[in-house]
This record gives structure tokens, C-alpha cells and sequence, in this order.
């Protein structure tokens, strides 16, 4: 576990897959918490979902510590572009982000993802090629307003809408 910086007292550190499955019981509770999915212990650990390949799915994410007690993770994986207007081109997708309930509303998942940008921003794609772009994908209903403008604050703007059966997202992207 390489700590990368710190966050008020939290240890900021590199999320690996030895640290994931150190912490892989933290991890399918903290993320959840995130509305209108379910993950599994085997959704946090794969590196593939159907023929979608996550490059270097264990070279950017982040986690937040509290002591040993980890109160926040963000996963982010190398997309490539599906050619469409959610994702028409290579980008650093971010797959999964939460902050601990109990840790919630002290500003700790703004200073979290102000980390992973700078540090992402630095380190850029590490498998595929082309402009470097970050894209997140997250619930569009009206409870979750907060997280679209959290995003929105740090510069990602709107790319589209995906419906699912029980959702409606929406896509957003920062382009460098």
C-alpha cells in the first residue's frame, strides 16, 4: 500500500488489487451505498465486464483511510471508445466512487477527486492511446444532484444520457 498524499488526517492511498482484496469486504460496503446497484464481492475484484476489457483497472484508483478503517475508494479503469455519443472515444472511466456515510458532507470526496485528477492528469493513459479524457457515469435523478454537481465543480461536463431499466444516468466527461 503506497500512500500517495493526505487529506486533512486521512492517508490518501493507491488502490491495487492486493489492497483491494485486503479491504474487499470495506469495499462491497462502500460502494453499496451507491443507489440502484448492488455489488458483488467478484463485481469489485473483475477486470471485465462481458467483452469490456478495464485496462490498468489497478493503476488509478485511489482509497481514503482513517487510520485502517477505509472511509473512501474511487476505481477507475481504461475505456475504450464505443464509437457513440456516451463514449466516442478512449477515456479513463470512472467506475465506482463513494465516501463513507458517516464521513460524508466534510468536503473529503471533492479533496479525493481532486487527487485522482491531478494525479491521473500526470500519469495519463498507461495502455491506450489518444487525447487523455476522464468520463463518469452516474444516476441522474433529482436525489443525486449533489454528485453531478460535485463533478460539474471540477470541470466535467455533460456528454449524454444512458437509460437503464431502473435508472437514468448521465455521462460526463474532462477533457485535458
Amino acid at each position: 500500500m503506497m500512500i500517495l498524499t493526505e487529506i486533512d488526517s486521512y492517508k490518501v492511498v493507491s488502490l491495487d488489487k492486493d489492497f483491494a482484496k485486503l479491504y474487499l469486504a470495506s469495499l462491497v460496503l462502500l460502494f453499496n451505498q451507491i443507489p440502484k446497484v448492488l455489488y458483488l464481492p467478484e463485481d469489485i475484484l473483475s477486470e471485465r465486464k462481458g467483452e469490456r476489457l478495464f485496462y490498468e483497472k489497478w493503476s488509478h484508483g485511489i482509497a481514503l483511510l482513517d487510520g485502517s478503517q477505509l472511509i473512501g475508494a474511487l476505481l477507475a479503469y481504461e475505456r475504450e471508445g464505443e464509437k457513440n455519443e456516451q463514449y466516442p472515444e478512449n477515456t479513463l472511466y470512472i467506475s465506482e466512487f463513494a465516501i463513507l456515510d458517516s464521513y460524508q458532507k466534510k468536503g473529503l470526496g471533492k479533496k479525493l477527486l481532486q487527487v485522482f485528477l491531478e494525479n491521473n492528469r500526470k500519469k495519463g493513459f498507461l495502455f491506450l492511446q489518444g487525447s487523455f479524457t476522464i468520463s463518469v457515469q452516474t444516476n441522474s435523478g433529482n436525489f443525486n444532484g449533489h454528485v453531478v454537481r460535485l463533478y460539474e465543480s471540477l470541470g466535467f461536463t455533460f456528454r449524454a444520457y444512458k437509460q437503464y431499466e431502473n435508472r437514468k444516468d448521465i455521462v460526463l466527461g474532462l477533457s485535458f
